[in-house]
């Protein structure tokens, strides 16, 4: 015969194991039964680790980070991966100042999902200038670390270029193209003192086959060699490091759309683990 009372003690302290037991990772749903934010559909719960936002960049989504998130489940870091939804079609085109208002809530959501009271964010291109807007115009104390990769801080003259195109294809991806141009006001916003800003970038030999997405459309690679001095074929070095407060990680010699590796997961690790 089955004691229940006895049973029921062993399952409670079972559960009670699972719940503080490190290196145990709980997948949840979001809270109150709501819609989760994260694309992968499911975000872990850690105890050693802050969660971790993946923010996409210009004319991409969240499946740019497909070899971030196995990683990240080999050292058990919690990830919250985005695609960016202003509209019911998605918004990969949108402005920083929607992105950034849309990661004030993401942000608010995962810490409740992941019970942390912070979290990292790691953005590629245009999502750092998103998530940068996001820290300045917040103040917020819930950002830990921001890392950006092949982010142009000080402006892209690839956009520059682009933003005066009447190309068809230009026109679909606006009004994001605007916030990369030079001087563009996400791009002049002061850094959060409560987050620490790093940075990753690429120098790239166009020698090597990479596709550029929606700027080698444009044909605007070319130009970009030619004036902008080292870059990943988008973004120019400079640019990434355009404010001396920012630390830079390290570099790799990947074009802009493949900066997304195993590679630069290594470089950033030790921040994302800490």
């Amino acid at each position: 015969m089955i004691d229940i009372k006895n049973l029921c003690k062993t399952s409670a302290a079972v559960i009670a194991v699972l719940l503080l037991t490190p290196s145990i990772n709980i997948f949840i749903n979001s809270a109150n039964g709501q819609r989760s934010p994260c694309d992968n559909g499911t975000i872990i719960r850690s105890i050693q680790s802050l969660p971790v936002i993946l923010v996409h960049g210009w004319a991409e989504d969240s499946s740019i980070w497909l070899q971030w998130e196995r990683l990240l489940k080999q050292n058990s870091i919690p990830f919250c991966t985005v695609t960016f939804h202003q509209s019911p079609s998605g918004d990969t085109c949108g402005s920083a100042a929607d992105h950034a208002s849309e990661l004030a809530q993401i942000v608010q959501q995962v810490k409740t999902m992941t019970g942390k009271n912070q979290v990292n964010i790691v953005a590629h291109s245009k999502g750092g200038l998103d998530a940068r807007l996001y820290l300045a115009q917040s103040g917020t104390h819930d950002v830990a670390n921001l890392i950006m990769i092949g982010t142009p801080n000080g402006g892209d003259p690839l956009a520059d270029e682009g933003a005066q195109s009447i190309d068809p294809f230009n026109l679909t991806c606006r009004p994001a193209l605007f916030d990369l141009e030079t001087g563009a006001d996400d791009t002049t916003v002061e850094n959060n003192p409560h987050t620490n800003y790093y940075t990753i970038y690429g120098v790239w030999n166009p020698s090597l086959d990479c596709p550029l997405n929606a700027f080698e459309n444009l044909g605007f690679n070319e130009l970009m060699w030619l004036n902008a001095g080292p870059n990943d074929g988008i973004v120019p070095v400079l640019s990434s490091e355009s404010l001396s407060n920012f630390t830079n990680l390290g570099h790799t010699d990947h074009c802009h759309t493949g900066l997304l590796t195993s590679d630069e997961y290594a470089v950033a690790r030790s921040v994302l683990m800490h």
